[in-house]
């Protein structure tokens, strides 16, 4: 919507055109589609904004339209206190980025994207003893906390040898696998602590959720996650994550 049309339509509202400025103005009207949808858009954003009650989402919206307007509406055309100039101008703008954002948002939704805003993984935290095991779980803990998977992994499995019941250091274990695309492996680790008692079960089965996804297997991912009860610490994030799967 340029500042001319914006002009011409102020002036065509506000009855400050001539008989014939105004005629001619009407006949571009019926016959000119896209200054038709830009006369709508712009008298309905004016019809809101004159409401004497506002709604929330009235006030959210003008405030996404005023910052829409200082990023892209040149300085020069809208002038302080013109209000009703900045805001239809927005809301073209706003129109012209709804396809943008959409396509933003759906490519935020593939499987690639939410594993990386999902796959946040905890520190393992140990208490060193100086004993020989507590050694290489050190080490282990080290490379794993640095992200250093594939140095991790022949020390967290070596570790799990000696001390098999150690839960943590097996959920670690997965970890590495699933980070380096081992997911038989990872789903072996998962499988086996989730078929367990322990309060690791639906830690992992949220991996058991996170490796499927990785993998791009939704439908096994939705009902992994679906299965996470309400008392689980995972379950907000099971919900969250449920609402994002594509399809």
């Amino acid at each position: 919507m340029s500042p001319e049309i914006i002009d011409k339509i102020e002036q065509y509202l506000n009855d400050e055109m001539q008989p014939q400025e105004r005629k001619d103005f009407e006949w571009q009207l019926e016959n000119d589609e896209e200054l038709k949808n830009d006369f709508q858009l712009y008298n309905s954003i004016n019809n809101t904004m004159k409401a004497e009650e506002v709604s929330e989402d009235e006030h959210e919206l003008a405030k996404t339209l005023q910052q829409l307007n200082r990023k892209y509406i040149l300085p020069g055309h809208v002038k302080q206190g013109n209000f009703k100039k900045w805001l239809a101008a927005a809301a073209a703008v706003l129109i012209i980025l709804i396809g943008t954002v959409y396509v933003l948002t759906n490519k935020e939704t593939s499987p690639e994207k939410l594993y990386a805003s999902y796959s946040e993984h905890a520190p393992v935290k140990i208490q060193l003893r100086g004993n020989t095991g507590d050694s290489l779980a050190g080490m282990a803990a080290d490379k794993f906390n640095n992200k250093k998977y594939n140095e991790a992994l022949p020390l967290l499995q070596a570790y799990v040898k000696q001390q098999p019941d150690d839960i943590q250091m097996n959920i670690s274990l997965g970890i590495c696998y699933l980070e380096m695309s081992r997911f038989t492996d990872a789903e072996q680790v998962f499988s086996a602590i989730a078929a367990g008692q322990t309060a690791y079960a639906e830690t992992a089965n949220w991996y058991l959720a996170l490796t499927a996804l990785k993998q791009k297997d939704i439908e096994k991912c939705r009902s992994i996650l679906s299965r996470i009860p309400q008392t689980s610490a995972w379950f907000n994030k099971a919900v969250s994550l449920l609402e994002k799967l594509p399809g």
